[in-house]
Order: structure tokens, then C-alpha cells, then sequence
């Protein structure tokens, strides 16, 4: 038995993180029903649950997403009785039932995974100072007023305001989860605009044209998502699904978004729901570049403030197929945008 994910913060576990841990059985095996692996965290018991995909031959996977009322300062553990098939089955390609004791691969109070469930406010230790060198245009324009993310309506005919609703509403589950957090707002969802005054001819067309000339840039308090007709040269020129722009204080629906990554006559509402699709929340990635984080793997170390691995960044490290904000990366906004401005 192994566990898979790390805490990003390394006093522990903070709300919102994954818990991965693997069962490796001695040969393949065939799962049905909705099995669970019962985790020791502090004197609870909690279920963590089958994650079918990330489950494979002899390899079952299982997930528990941290909650605020967890905490053990000991370290998890998993006990001889924990797998529990419920209503289903584990067993083997000959319809043997796999025997579910642990035995000697028990694991006893892990101090290397703590769980801090929700941790003490943090003093600020210099993260508004790095997320202006990374993005100073907003950053540097807060004033405690809430920042709207709204949608350019320049997307292809295909694409509804149904479809772009449902792309613009993760901004609204964040803003409800930094309010949550911090008892303040830092952005909120806006509303589907049309192309602003003034963008001259052919500003959506061209990646680099677009970005070396700031052809678009936001108004003060306001963030834009717009469709972009180009792609970038992102993951060895493969071209990524969205960019954010961090001359302008906007964020971009690449061409290969509309293509690749979506499927069918209507790319929003069909696809493989991964981080990509519009049940994605690949924006909230983006936004959080805009708002001064970088991936937490590359750039300078003084410059930017480093997104949470396998939540912000890279998601599919911990098993999630969306991107999303843990406790520490919404505890780094609140040094970076104190409330009041």
C-alpha cells in the first residue's frame, strides 16, 4: 500500500487536497460497485473513494478530498480492515473474490502526512511582492474592490451564451469559495460582453501579434476571457487550450480548445471532461496566473507565487480531472490582495 500525493503545505494536509493512496494487489483485478478505503484521520474514520481511472490491472486507487474538520497532528493511517468492498466486488480475472486484509501493509501513523484540515492564518511572508513582479498590471491595481471576470463574445457562431455561461461560472464558484475563506470577495463572475470599442481589425487572429502588441487589455477592476482564432507554442508546440496574458490582464480561449480538446457539434457539451471541457474550470487556472501565481514547477524564484501542485497546477497528479484552488493558494491571495485594498 502506498500513498500517492504529498501536502502541498508541509505542515499537512490543508482543506481541499487530495488524499491518494494505492492497493496493489498480487495480480489484476476487476472492480464493480463503489468499494472504499476507510483512512485514520485523527480519532475519525473517513472513506476514501474508488477512483476508477486511476485504477488499473492490479493497482486500485482510492481518494479522500480534506475536509475543515479534519485534523490529525499523528500522521494518517490505514488499518489490516480498512478495504471495504461495500455493495460490490474485488476479484480476479476468474471471478475469485480477492481477499480484502491488509495484513502487514497497514500503515501506522504516517508522520510525512499530517492533516491539518483548516490551518491557522499564515503570516504573509513577502507573496504580494512576488505577484507583482509576475503580473503588476493587476496586481497593482487593486483597490478592494472585487475584480469581474467577464467573457468576450467573439467566439465562433457554435459556441451559445449557454456555453459560454457554463465557461464563465467556475469564477463564480471561486469567488463564494475566497468569501468562504477570507470573509472578503477578490473577483467575481461578470457577464458575456461584446467585443470593446476600439480593438482594431483582426485582434482575436494572431497569438503573437496579439500579446507583443496589446491589442486588448482590460479596464481597471475588469478581467477578459476572449476567444483567440491562433494557437501558442505551448508543450513542445502542441499549443495549449488556454493562455493567459499577462501584458494585458486577459486570459484566451485558444484555437485548439475549439478543436482538439472538444468534440462534436457542440464543443461545449460534449468531450472527455477532462481539465479542458467546460466542466473543467480550466479558467480558474488562468485567473490565478493573472492574479500573480505561476506554475509551481518553472520560472525564477522571485518572481510569482507558486500555484499548488495537483490542485491549481497539474491537477492529474492527485487524481482530479479539474483544476481548483486549495486552502493555501486562497491563503496567498489574502497576502497578496488584503482586504480593503
Amino acid at each position: 500500500m502506498t500513498i500517492t500525493t504529498a501536502p502541498f503545505d508541509p505542515r499537512g494536509y490543508a482543506v481541499s487536497e487530495t488524499i491518494g493512496i494505492r492497493v496493489t494487489f498480487s495480480e489484476a483485478v476487476t472492480v464493480s460497485g463503489s468499494p472504499v478505503l476507510k483512512l485514520g484521520i485523527g480519532e475519525d474514520v473517513r472513506d476514501a473513494e474508488w477512483d476508477e481511472e486511476a485504477s488499473d490491472g492490479g493497482f486500485v486507487t482510492f481518494r479522500y478530498v480534506v475536509t475543515l474538520e479534519d485534523r490529525d497532528e499523528d500522521g494518517i493511517s490505514v488499518g489490516a480492515d480498512a478495504l471495504d468492498a461495500g455493495d460490490g466486488t474485488i476479484e480476479s480475472a476468474g471471478g475469485v473474490e480477492a481477499d480484502l486484509d491488509i495484513g502487514d501493509h497497514v500503515i501506522a501513523d504516517d508522520r510525512n502526512h499530517l492533516v491539518l484540515g483548516s490551518p491557522p492564518e499564515a503570516a504573509c511572508a513577502g507573496q504580494r511582492e512576488l505577484a507583482l513582479t509576475h503580473t503588476p498590471i493587476v496586481v497593482g491595481a487593486w483597490d478592494g474592490t472585487p475584480f469581474r471576470v467577464d467573457i468576450i463574445r467573439n467566439f465562433p457562431d457554435f459556441v451559445t451564451d449557454a456555453d459560454l455561461e457554463q465557461l464563465l461560472a467556475p469564477i463564480g464558484r471561486l469567488a463564494d469559495q475566497i468569501e468562504a475563506q477570507l470573509g472578503y470577495r477578490i473577483v467575481e463572475m461578470g457577464d458575456l460582453v461584446e467585443v470593446p470599442a476600439g480593438a482594431p481589425a483582426g485582434w482575436d487572429q494572431e497569438y503573437e501579434r496579439y500579446w507583443r502588441n496589446r491589442l486588448l487589455v482590460s479596464e481597471p477592476g475588469e478581467l477578459l476571457a476572449f476567444y483567440l482564432n491562433d494557437d501558442n507554442q505551448a508543450w513542445g508546440g502542441g499549443g495549449s487550450g488556454m493562455s493567459a496574458h499577462l501584458c494585458c490582464g486577459t486570459t484566451s480561449y485558444n484555437k485548439r480548445a475549439l478543436g482538439l480538446m472538444w468534440t462534436g457539434d457542440d464543443p461545449c457539451c460534449q468531450g472527455d471532461a477532462n481539465q479542458y471541457t467546460r466542466e473543467g474550470e480550466a479558467i480558474t487556472h488562468e485567473v490565478f496566473h493573472l492574479l500573480g501565481f505561476k506554475h509551481y514547477f518553472d520560472q525564477h524564484e522571485l518572481i510569482g507565487v507558486q500555484m499548488s501542485p495537483g490542485g491549481l497546477d497539474r491537477p492529474w497528479e492527485t487524481g482530479s480531472r479539474i483544476y481548483y484552488a486549495t486552502w493555501t493558494d486562497i491563503e496567498n491571495l489574502r497576502c497578496i490582495f488584503p482586504e480593503g485594498g
